[in-house]
């Protein structure tokens, strides 16, 4: 339905449009004979309307929290199960198993705003039915209807049902933190924690160049130790990150992030111990050798027989383990090797 017709089907009056603004887009007021008036706008996406915001004004309860009611999933029922997510129970049963309440207010506070059994109701009708979603706190009651949803006809009338019963039955708790005040009491330290861990664990992955090892099996070994290095940052970042209403969410999106960076860290930190820790003799091999390609800061060449019965090794060689020039032409050449401190062969130089 578009956005004009929405106004229409529900008698809205139009409210005043800016200059240069579309007035098919315009928001509109619903009024009651009763109760609070509805202020309904256009969500937009790129100049497209998607939906409908629909918001009960609460000018006793402006300085309330933020408290957001939705429906209850699998991913939060399994977040409380392992005990990542920790979510305020009102002590309604039915309330507790639909609706999920996240919020940064204290837990009495929340539960003195949801204290009526018909704000419970209400938003549980709006959660588990049209809506989705509902904002409350700020001095508003908020909910949003899709594009499609507004097809229905009866959507936006159940959903102003709801709606308004909820402004009207939550209450407004007294002694309430600001916003400010909230602010200052919300950790941040583990933010900045987290952050530094990502960036040690990125320029481990960029930064960090192990010497060249012989063979892709030490590389798809040491990706495996970098699992393994991931798997753990995860456990710690579980024991970081537990206890909000939202942890689950915040540990899956930081456990993606890290999955771009850890296991080519940890690959890269054990090629580069399994060469530093090396106590093994070096050994000499004079094989012949074929220069592929030479760069300002590394040589690829193509090893005969370092494998054997395998076709050539190409090998990215860093400039600093080339001794002396590599002529252009196949030659013999001698690569100096130790068995690795985790039995990975490593190439120590390339010489003449």
């Amino acid at each position: 339905m578009e956005f004009a017709r929405l106004a229409e089907a529900l008698g809205g009056e139009r409210m005043a449009v800016e200059a240069g603004g579309r007035s098919e887009l315009a928001p509109f007021v619903l009024r009651f004979g009763t109760g609070p008036e509805v202020h309904v706008y256009p969500e937009l996406l790129e100049g497209a309307c998607v939906g409908a915001v629909f918001v009960v004004a609460r000018a006793d309860a402006a300085e309330t929290p933020r408290i957001v009611l939705r429906a209850e999933d699998a991913i939060d029922r399994g977040g409380k199960a392992l005990g990542i997510n920790r979510e305020l129970q009102l002590g309604d049963a039915a309330f507790d198993a639909a609706v999920y309440v996240e919020s940064e207010a204290p837990d009495a506070l929340v539960a003195q705003v949801l204290a009526a059994p018909a704000a419970r109701s209400a938003a549980q009708a709006l959660v588990c039915g049209p809506a989705g979603e509902v904002q409350l706190g700020e001095g508003r009651v908020t909910a949003k209807l899709t594009a499609a949803q507004l097809e229905a006809p009866a959507a936006a009338t159940e959903l102003l049902a709801s709606l308004r019963a909820l402004a009207a039955a939550m209450a407004v708790p007294k002694d309430m933190p600001t916003r400010a005040e909230l602010v200052r009491r919300r950790p941040v330290g583990h933010i900045f924690a987290i952050a530094f861990a990502w960036l040690v664990m990125l320029a481990l992955a960029v930064v960090l160049r192990p010497p060249q090892v012989l063979a892709w099996q030490p590389v798809f070994a040491g990706i495996g130790i970098g699992g393994l290095l991931w798997m753990i940052v995860c456990g710690g970042l579980a024991l970081v990150l537990r206890g909000a209403p939202d942890s689950l969410r915040w540990l899956s999106i930081c456990a993606a992030a890290f999955l771009l960076t850890t296991p080519f860290a940890g690959m890269k930190l054990a090629l580069y111990a399994n060469a530093a820790l090396d106590a093994g003799p070096e050994e000499a091999l004079r094989l012949p050798v074929r220069v592929v390609d030479r760069g300002e800061t590394r040589v690829v060449i193509e090893v005969e027989g370092l494998v054997l019965g395998q076709s050539p090794t190409r090998l990215h060689v860093p400039m600093d383990r080339v001794v002396g020039t590599l002529p252009k032409d196949p030659v013999i050449l001698t690569l100096t090797t130790r068995p690795g401190a985790l039995g990975w062969a490593w190439l120590v130089d390339v010489r003449p």
